[in-house]
């Protein structure tokens, strides 16, 4: 697997990774991204757009399902060409998610390559 810089914002300068993998795996702006999770998390009345059960069901109304991988990092994953978004954790208190697409990960540092996958979410 090969890593590639990412990195995206919205126009007041503020970035977060779940919108930034959710932008480059749907090919959406961040915009686009950061208000349909705001409308997931109205209407399931939780206290933040970046709550896992708000990013979970918006990737799951995308079409993608949850593929059950685990205790591995990042670096070691071995995936189909395909479009993937990993969930990910330094076993302490980060979390971070990251679009995988055709065997490169895009983030906006290689460091994520170190993670603890959580979960991994592939195309149906």
């Amino acid at each position: 697997m090969k890593y590639e810089y990412f990195y995206i914002e919205d126009s007041n300068g503020k970035s977060n990774c779940v919108i930034r993998s959710l932008s480059k795996i749907f090919n959406l702006s961040y915009e686009e991204i950061f208000n349909e999770l705001c409308n997931i998390q109205n209407k399931l009345n939780k206290d933040s757009y970046i709550d896992i059960e708000v990013f979970e069901t918006y990737i799951k109304n995308k079409g993608m399902k949850e593929i059950d991988i685990s205790n591995i990092k990042v670096k070691d994953l071995k995936l189909d060409n395909g479009s993937y978004i990993v969930f990910c954790y330094d076993k302490k208190d980060w979390y971070h998610m990251i679009p995988i697409i055709d065997n490169t990960i895009y983030d906006k540092s290689d460091e994520c390559l170190e993670l603890e996958v959580i979960k991994v979410y592939g195309e149906e």
